[in-house]
């Protein structure tokens, strides 16, 4: 014979709270949820910047793990500061340029290119060791 399993008589159906739009809408903001996106149609500066990070950045071969530290910052913050995900305070921009060893001017330079970031940190690199020479 087969056993057949007891079913449990249906309790009464809770009736659901109705949630208002105003706390629906704060919990979806996106700063509860701890990063913001960029403006897409005025970031022209910010992607300037994010592309010049990450240009000086491997033009000096260090992982953006090694920059996060150098600069004191998350490494998550610097991959979403590279993929123009963050708006960056001033601070943030003159930690990363002291760990970058560049000036700041440099990273809002609109013609930096791979090349040029490369003769940078060549350049920059002769200059100290002349300068330790002397």
């Amino acid at each position: 014979m087969r056993r057949v399993a007891a079913v449990k008589p249906a309790t009464k159906n809770k009736k659901i709270k109705a949630v208002p739009a105003t706390k629906l809408a704060r919990k979806l903001s996106p700063r509860n949820r701890g990063s913001q996106q960029a403006p897409q149609d005025g970031g022209r500066l910010q992607l300037l910047f994010a592309t010049n990070v990450r240009l000086i950045r491997k033009a000096r071969v260090l992982s953006q793990e090694a920059l996060a530290d150098l600069a004191d910052l998350d490494r998550t913050f610097v991959s979403s500061v590279e993929r123009n995900r963050r708006n960056v305070t001033v601070g943030s921009i003159q930690r990363i340029a002291d760990a970058l060893r560049v000036d700041v001017r440099v990273l809002f330079d609109p013609l930096l290119t791979e090349q040029s970031a490369l003769a940078l940190i060549q350049t920059q690199g002769t200059q100290r060791a002349a300068a330790t020479r002397s």
